[in-house]
């Protein structure tokens, strides 16, 4: 371990072996911070946990067991992305989601406050917003969430608020947008055959074959399929670092929309997905799915103003490609 390594402060990740919070263990084990995993491994990965970072498999709400990691590793900052984010299975498996999302977070807080962590950041979700009725939604927009994921990530958001205040953590909450795309060298990406991302249900349609399905074709938008303001992960890990930053030098408690302020169709996503994965593949309407809005889109005014962060993959090609360099690797093959 290098000197330079052995003065970064230590930095627990939970959800660390998931998708969005593997992308950035890499990105900050690069930076040369220690980090400390908390994952239960219901959907993570022990092989997308950086080599040198402690995973250690445990579920959220063991308070004690997070207590004494934090106390062990000196952990300065929670990165907290540990959820239930499958908004259809919410509707079917709602006290699942509350029992985790909001419990889940309070006995994160709790450990923190009981090892003396005083800066977290938390992953919510645009879902609290429901169905938005202007383009683009600021962080003063209702909140209205229209399903039991967006209700319970809502809750957490308050716990956090009126919490954190209490234990006198600072704290930075970001609703994320549309995650897509992998880190651009096709070391990781995301592994969930079963996940209900349109861009998931793509690439499972050109392995297997079959019809993709396009929920809702009669929304309130020029093409009457879904809008969405997509995210590269890269991008969301990268704002993440510079949010830790923010607090690092004191800043003050913060909640943000993680976007860039514009979207995509359903049928703008297809199009430019078999493009850049010279696919075809047929796909029919059905129904709107429940929770799902027409639009919505971030508006990323206050974001530009009170962090220094500049995106650098926003390109829908960007984020598919990258995901089809994932989907090719040698890895991902190895998984099936």
């Amino acid at each position: 371990m290098t000197e330079t390594f052995s003065r970064q402060p230590s930095v627990m990740i939970t959800g660390g072996a998931g998708y969005i919070g593997s992308h950035l263990a890499l990105l900050l084990q690069n930076h040369g911070y220690r980090l400390v995993i908390i994952d239960n491994l219901s959907t993570g990965n022990a092989w997308a946990v950086p080599e040198e970072a402690s995973l250690i498999v445990a579920d959220i709400l063991d308070t004690a067991t997070l207590v004494t990691a934090m106390k062990e590793h000196r952990i300065q900052t929670v990165i907290h992305f540990a959820a239930k984010s499958n908004v259809p299975e919410s509707f079917a498996k709602p006290d699942d989601f509350f029992e985790t999302n909001v419990n889940g977070t309070k006995s994160v807080i709790d450990a923190c406050a009981t090892a003396g962590v005083k800066q977290l950041l938390f992953s919510s979700t645009a879902a609290v917003y429901g169905n938005a009725t202007h383009g683009l939604v600021d962080e003063g927009a209702p909140l209205q969430p229209i399903s039991p994921y967006g209700q319970s990530k809502l809750e957490a958001e308050q716990i956090i608020q009126k919490t954190c205040s209490l234990q006198e953590i600072r704290h930075v909450t970001f609703r994320f947008f549309n995650v897509v795309g992998a880190h651009p060298s096709g070391v990781i990406g995301q592994y969930n055959p079963t996940s209900c991302h349109l861009l998931q249900k793509c690439f499972n349609c050109v392995r297997e074959g079959g019809e993709l399905t396009v929920f809702g074709h009669d929304f309130q938008t020029p093409d009457g399929t879904a809008e969405r303001d997509y995210i590269h992960v890269q991008d969301l890990a990268s704002l993440h670092l510079q949010a830790m930053k923010y607090l690092d030098g004191g800043g003050e408690s913060l909640l943000l929309n993680a976007g860039y302020g514009s979207s995509h169709s359903v049928l703008e996503f297809i199009k430019v997905f078999q493009h850049v994965t010279n696919s075809v593949f047929p796909y029919h309407f059905a129904s709107r799915r429940e929770g799902d809005p027409a639009s919505l889109i971030a508006d990323v005014t206050r974001l530009g103003q009170v962090l220094e962060w500049s995106p650098e993959h926003t390109s829908l090609e960007q984020m598919i490609g990258s995901s089809w360099l994932w989907e090719n690797s040698l890895k991902r093959k190895e998984l099936g």
